[in-house]
């Protein structure tokens, strides 16, 4: 059994979900405290001291694993298991020496520590490009992930969750060569993550597909960082205490809409983005294989509450999606998220023109401090990518003091031979 923070949640129809530990995408937080009796709160942020890089794979590591490119080509998944090893899901293209599913792109299922990552059984593919259940096309030409949230019932099921970015390639894009538009989709396990079945497509950014492919741009949406948090996005120590009518799912990733800013970086750029659904509905509808459910499912942050739709219902993204409000003013990419229990706030990373890791702290999911000049990364001459936070204790999604990061780093990019994926412990302390 998966020894991932346990989450009871006794909803009205009776469900009683168990969410085990997932790995959520980086977001900067601050706690807001009192400075005294009718003073102004002055928010709380963290610092952050780098450890030193631990190397993952580099490109012989990687060869001898199987794979092209990745992993992680994106967000990493990670369930601490009963024995403290962990097993890892993620997003890659495997070379021909792959026994399973040569020269594929796909998930792959990995294991190992924190520090040592490798094989898990054969290089075998999860899952792969299409077939969405609901006729979509969204990851018609790539489907990767990802993020993963165990889940149970009173009735004795159990399911993995994985949140994947999926893409639609097409035009022509300085650099990738072919555009790609990506969205996020939804995929469940009733084996334990060793196959997946999708669910259905769950963010699409506002602007429609062609509006971005016809203009030549790229549209990146990042890996859907899940985090379970309550109405406020404010953490819940014990869920199974609270409302279940108040406990969310929220997924993090980047959005684009003219209408999300008059001003620089979003007016022109994708910038940091918050959906969520009940975290009930979700569980309940991925138990009973209800895969029409789920494009309906999430709504975005948008003035201020959820109440635009997370994607248009349209098979081919054809129609804008609802409108979203920017949860940081950045335009970054692939945001993380955990939370951390030493310091009693949420820490956010994500990168900025892949050439900076950005850091912030807050105590919700929807206020964020400015960057961490602590938790500041870059080099010259060196690209930085995928940013994926772990938390240090048996719920992958919540750190106690000392969460790892991890990313890819190269001297240029795209350029996969000569890159490595490291991973940095952090250590977090107050002001």
């Amino acid at each position: 059994m998966k020894r991932a923070l346990t989450i009871a949640v006794l909803a009205l129809t009776g469900l009683l979900l168990a969410c085990s530990g997932s790995t959520v995408v980086g977001i900067g937080i601050g706690i807001g405290v009192g400075s005294g009796s009718g003073a102004t709160p002055t928010p709380t942020v963290a610092t952050v001291q780098l450890g030193a890089e631990n190397l993952v794979f580099d490109t012989q590591a990687r060869t001898n694993l199987g794979f092209q490119f990745g992993p992680p080509d994106g967000t990493l998944g990670a369930v601490r298991n009963a024995d403290n090893t962990y097993t890892f899901f993620v997003s890659a293209r495997s070379n021909s020496t792959c026994g399973g599913s040569p020269l594929t792109q796909g998930t792959y299922r990995l294991a190992g520590s924190l520090t040592a990552i490798g094989a898990s059984g054969s290089c075998r593919a999860l899952m792969t490009a299409g077939g969405d259940p609901n006729g979509y096309t969204f990851d018609r030409d790539y489907a990767g992930g990802g993020p993963v949230l165990p889940i149970s019932n009173g009735a004795g099921q159990t399911a993995l969750l994985l949140a994947y970015h999926g893409e639609w390639q097409g035009g022509t894009c300085a650099k990738t060569n072919k555009c790609f538009y990506g969205s996020l989709g939804m995929a469940v396990s009733f084996d334990g993550g060793a196959t997946f079945a999708k669910l259905g497509e769950i963010v699409q950014p506002t602007i429609p597909r062609m509006t971005s492919i016809d203009a030549g741009r790229n549209l990146d949406v990042g890996g859907g960082t899940m985090v379970i948090a309550d109405g406020n996005g404010r953490f819940l120590s014990n869920p199974a205490l609270a409302d279940p009518a108040d406990v969310y799912l929220y997924i993090f990733y980047s959005d684009k809409d003219p209408a999300a800013s008059t001003t620089a970086p979003c007016a022109a750029n994708a910038c940091l983005a918050v959906a969520r659904a009940r975290l009930a509905d979700v569980a309940q509808a991925a138990l009973a294989r209800n895969t029409a459910a789920f494009p309906q499912l999430f709504h975005k942050f948008y003035l201020g509450a959820f109440t635009e739709p997370a994607t248009s219902g349209d098979a081919n993204a054809a129609q804008p999606a609802g409108h979203y409000t920017p949860v940081v003013a950045d335009a970054g990419n692939y945001p993380t998220v955990v939370y951390d229990t030493s310091v009693g706030l949420y820490v956010l990373a994500y990168t900025v023109n892949n050439n900076a890791i950005v850091m912030r702290s807050g105590d919700t999911l929807l206020d964020w401090s400015a960057p961490l000049a602590s938790g500041a990364i870059s080099a010259p001459g060196m690209s930085f990518l995928y940013t994926t936070l772990i938390g240090d204790t048996a719920d992958t999604t919540t750190s106690d003091g000392s969460p790892w990061l991890y990313y890819v780093r190269a001297p240029k990019w795209p350029d996969w031979p000569d890159a490595v994926v490291v991973a940095r412990q952090l250590h977090l302390s107050v002001q």
